[in-house]
């Protein structure tokens, strides 16, 4: 009876100290989220100043100011898809996505790589010189592709390591006019509003032919890229800037809960249910290329690369 009753304070002692733990370690990540979110802000301010700079000096901001978006043509059903050394060559996971994507229903898919690059695309202004000597990156210039694509042209543009998990997903949209992958919740700092890896408009649409502009501007002045997410930070310009851009994002649907599950259980052993429960609830899955896996029997990269 005695040691029962020994045991009873350090077990309450206990649980006040594993409380008060998650209590500091709670406060610590909401320290170190403040932190973050400071440092974003700092940082799109300096960004957005650059991009303002860039926009009316090259007379970008009056022009797309008060654009016409009353009569806008369709998407269609055409993808682009781009990976520069050529699809044939390409990672298992990136010829599996493109492979996904031809059996989409209704699609007109379009693979661009370095070989058929100038058929589609036309350089301009000097994004071939910066582009050529490393200043532009492959994914900045493929950022710059979608763009000019999207403007000219119309469609959707799929990352290369983009899963579509609904086969009907481009005869069901290619009837708006707009389109971009909205994440339910995000922590991202675009808050999952657009996504550059999937997303569509009509030929013409004047949010890519006004993000294609930028980039040529911007690269007039500078000869460096400011970011990864360079892309990013143009459509964050353009979302607080034209209140119809604004608009047209706040009135696209969300399509995905979490987009990035399946890449991160690749090589976890595979369950149908789980598969299923993952499909049902996201329309697309972006995956990654450059993580190796272990391939392995009955994983979930093994039945998407079988699938």
């Amino acid at each position: 009876m005695k040691n029962k009753r020994r045991k009873q304070p350090l077990k309450i002692a206990l649980i006040y100290c594993h409380s008060f733990l998650e209590h500091v370690a709670s406060r610590i990540a909401n320290i170190f989220k403040g932190k973050k979110e400071e440092q974003i802000d700092r940082k799109w301010h300096v960004i957005n100043k650059v991009l303002d700079n860039i926009a009316k000096e090259s007379g970008l901001y009056d022009k797309y100011l008060n654009a016409d978006v009353s009569d806008l043509k369709p998407i269609g059903n055409r993808v682009w898809m781009f990976w520069y050394t050529g699809f044939d060559t390409a990672p298992p996971i990136v010829k599996k996505c493109a492979e996904l994507a031809s059996r989409l229903e209704e699609v007109d898919l379009v693979l661009i790589d370095k070989n058929n690059l100038e058929e589609y695309f036309t350089f301009e202004g000097n994004i071939k010189d910066l582009f050529c000597k490393g200043k532009i990156t492959i994914q900045t210039f493929s950022d710059i592709l979608r763009c000019q694509l999207l403007s000219r042209y119309g469609g959707f543009w799929f990352d290369a390591t983009l899963f579509v998990t609904n086969k009907d997903f481009v005869a069901n949209f290619s009837k708006l006019s707009f389109f971009t992958i909205r994440h339910l919740d995000c922590n991202f700092f675009t808050k999952g509003y657009w996504s550059g890896y999937g997303m569509g408009a009509g030929m013409g649409h004047p949010v890519f032919s006004f993000f294609y502009e930028m980039f040529l501007a911007y690269y007039e002045v500078y000869a460096k890229v400011f970011d990864y997410f360079q892309i990013d930070y143009i459509w964050m310009y353009a979302y607080a800037h034209f209140d119809w851009v604004k608009m047209v994002i706040d009135s696209n649907i969300p399509t995905v809960s979490n987009a990035y599950i399946l890449a991160e259980i690749m090589e976890q052993r595979f369950n149908l249910q789980k598969w299923e429960y993952i499909i049902q609830g996201n329309l697309f899955q972006k995956l990654q290329w450059r993580k190796k896996i272990k391939q392995e029997e009955e994983t979930y990269y093994d039945y998407f690369i079988a699938l």
